[in-house]
């Protein structure tokens, strides 16, 4: 029998160690330390995860700078789904060329591998993650510091959903007497949601008592997609969830805000709420179910300290990071570290562990390096259990 019911599909999306990276967006610098920035981003990233870092005097600059572009994925398919699919069309395939062809031989050893990629795939999941962004920082003022920021990230997961019903009819069929192959009842599945945001970050810093403070705002114009592609398990291609029968999108205005001090010289303590505007959108509906993508208010402390050529920093979420209404989500801590080895060369190590235990714990080594004041190349490596892996590439200019 086919899976009907949204609390079977929710029961199994939890079961997964890994059922989203909960980022939001990549950023290499930030991410080589664990992905703790709300304290100690730089300007190039101020715009994606905190404004009021624009504002603090020691990231301000007279230059412009291009972030151009920041790109990341991450992700863990531990079983191999996406192959054992692959595996199971080709099955498939030979069993129903064998059945046309009366090939009683070919119908016993397609039937039986078929079978085995059956109860291979029972309970198998994947998930991954991708992000592009761009940013312009304009040059800072005593006023007013500004940036241009644009990203897009998307997460999902895939899941296998197997029918006792394809396992007994399989098991049955008579090599000398088959009857025609019909699609398998069991399906595979992708969820998906994708946030694209287009905004202004704006920043203002004045000191009370003889503490730099900094204060910062970024509207932006933000759309939200989410994906629901389900189908029979010998027409399974990940590659097909983004079509337009299983997409759903709507557009809308959010806003972040931030704030950070420096209350002794190398310290920074900051506070960072983004996605004030709460907003649902619902996935299209695909094989009876539904589920709900929203985004909530998510609000991230942060602590970073600067010694020399080393900076040590660390961030916590207050809010839970819930993509979907029917899913659990993440709530991070993160920490990290640099050491500016020379002025061209920078070395990053940092640690990211889900307080929630909905997602795996991440660990990231990354550097930068730096070609005059004119070019920045920064690389970052993650890893973690469930043979979960990412990357993120940036490429910065200064004029």
């Amino acid at each position: 029998m086919k899976f009907k019911t949204l609390a079977l599909l929710v029961g199994t999306a939890l079961s997964c160690s890994s059922v989203w990276a909960g980022q939001d967006v990549f950023e290499a610098r930030t991410d080589a330390m664990g992905g703790a920035g709300v304290a100690a981003g730089d300007r190039m990233v101020a715009g994606f995860i905190n404004p009021a870092l624009l504002g603090l005097a020691d990231r301000q600059s007279a230059d412009v700078s291009l972030l151009l572009p920041a790109i990341g994925a991450d992700g863990a398919d531990k079983d191999k789904m996406v192959d054992e699919f692959d595996d199971l069309q080709d099955n498939y395939d030979g069993l129903d060329n064998a059945i046309n062809q009366r090939d009683v031989e070919g119908i016993i050893h397609y039937r039986d591998l078929l079978l085995g990629n059956l109860e291979s795939l029972q309970g198998d999941s994947a998930y991954a993650s991708v992000g592009l962004g761009f940013a312009v920082v304009l040059p800072s003022s005593s006023k007013v510091s500004m940036a241009i920021v644009a990203k897009t990230y998307l997460d999902g997961f895939a899941l296998a959903e197997i029918s006792d019903a394809d396992l007994a009819l399989l098991s049955a069929i008579d090599p000398l007497t088959p009857p025609s192959l019909d699609d398998l009842s069991s399906q595979g599945r992708v969820i998906a949601g994708a946030v694209s945001d287009l905004g202004v970050a704006l920043s203002h810093s004045f000191t009370v008592g003889n503490m730099p403070v900094s204060i910062g705002v970024t509207p932006k114009l933000q759309r939200l997609d989410t994906f629901n592609y389900a189908v029979s398990a010998n027409n399974f291609d990940v590659n097909d969830f983004n079509s337009d029968d299983y997409r759903n999108d709507d557009t809308g205005f959010n806003v972040d805000v931030g704030v950070a001090m420096q209350p002794t010289a190398g310290l920074t303590l900051a506070l960072s709420g983004r996605n004030l505007v709460k907003q649902d959108l619902q996935t299209m509906a695909s094989e009876g179910q539904q589920l709900t993508y929203q985004i909530k208010p998510a609000v991230t402390a942060g602590i970073a300290y600067e010694w020399r050529a080393m900076t040590l920093t660390s961030d916590i979420d207050l809010t839970d990071n819930k993509k979907f209404a029917e899913l659990d989500g993440p709530k991070y801590w993160r920490v990290g570290g640099e050491i500016k080895a020379t002025d061209w060369l920078a070395l990053r190590l940092g640690y990211r562990q889900d307080l929630n235990d909905v997602t795996t714990d991440i660990y990231s080594v990354g550097t930068g390096i730096a070609i005059g004041n004119f070019f920045r190349l920064d690389l970052t490596g993650m890893f973690g259990s469930d043979n979960a892996v990412g990357g993120a590439l940036q490429t910065s200019y200064h004029f």
